[in-house]
């Protein structure tokens, strides 16, 4: 197996018979490093940070939020989490006659952007909550996770190269300021293309194309597709099993694909699709449950726009 990112750990500590190639001695990808709590396999003391509360801004303009009673995320230090199942992972015994690529953007086909993270102190928001924050004239969206203390902030965007001097001006221009602490950068695949066999090789993770395009979510859906691999692995169909386990998966990645084409036409247009957007649109999004019921729903109320979505929805 190659790579071992989150996916790639998951499925070494999960596969009896599985041995990892390590890409470096230290994992590292720059991200939100927030997880849904129902993430199989999170380990509680790698744990820094709950949420909540999500609100959302059109730069400065509030669009909405969505709260719930008890946390809906989990702030991880990831690298410290991947680490621990690479150490956990049952690298003595013999591999069995399989190749597993989990390679992250390294290895997966499709439109990549650079997304950039940086630590930032001396900042104070609400408690257990995250703010994201859209521009009008962009496809892409800066991110402000809690993180222990400090705050994870980030941006990516399409074809902005190099988003760090963008995330610096956000930490002065939106946050009022902070002591910027450490910054990184790392390719996303934003648009997938889903590949769970490659004719020598299964894969899992950003490297099958399993990343979800609006969020920029790749950790649960690789959780999820090493633990749906390592199952379909007993089956006499495996690549059939697989297929099946990461179905639902799939659907939102497809689902999520489309509505970013349409929101980069809509921009070229002087339109920006998060504005359409209502609270019900904000939950599913945060709960990784977009459906074209939900916009449409959200668009009943905004009729003048809803006829053109709707066209190029069914497109």
């Amino acid at each position: 197996m190659v790579g071992l990112g989150p996916s790639g750990a998951a499925f070494l500590k999960t596969y009896g018979r599985a041995r990892g190639v390590e890409r470096s001695r230290r994992y590292f990808k720059a991200c939100g490093e927030a997880v849904p709590v129902e993430t199989p396999m999170v380990d509680q003391r790698y744990v820094v940070d709950k949420v909540r509360r999500y609100v959302f801004y059109s730069w400065k303009k509030a669009l909405g939020e969505v709260s719930y009673r008890a946390p809906r995320w989990y702030i991880v230090d990831k690298r410290a989490w991947v680490e621990s199942m690479r150490v956990d992972g049952a690298a003595g015994e013999e591999p069995a006659e399989i190749r597993v690529n989990a390679g992250g953007p390294y290895m997966s086909v499709g439109e990549k952007i650079t997304v950039a993270r940086a630590y930032v102190e001396g900042v104070k928001l609400d408690d257990e909550t995250a703010y994201f924050v859209f521009l009008p004239d962009a496809v892409g969206f800066y991110w402000v996770f809690p993180h222990g203390g400090v705050y994870n902030v980030g941006g990516g965007f399409y074809g902005v190269e190099n988003p760090v001097p963008h995330v610096y001006a956000f930490v002065e221009r939106w946050l009022g300021g902070g002591r910027v602490v450490d910054v990184r950068g790392a390719h996303l695949t934003v648009m997938p293309k889903v590949m769970l066999h490659d004719g020598e090789a299964f894969r899992v993770g950003e490297a099958a194309g399993l990343v979800y395009p609006l969020a920029g979510e790749g950790i649960r859906p690789g959780i999820l597709s090493a633990l749906a691999l390592a199952e379909a692995l007993k089956s006499k169909r495996p690549l059939e099993a697989y297929r099946r386990g990461v179905e639902k998966i799939i659907r939102q990645i497809e689902f999520q694909k489309k509505l970013l084409r349409i929101a980069q036409r809509l921009l070229a247009r002087g339109e920006a699709l998060v504005e359409l957007a209502d609270e019900s649109v904000f939950r599913d999004y945060i709960e990784e449950n977009l459906t074209a019921k939900t916009l449409f729903t959200a668009l009943s109320r905004k009729p003048t726009h809803a006829a053109k979505l709707i066209v190029k929805l069914v497109r």
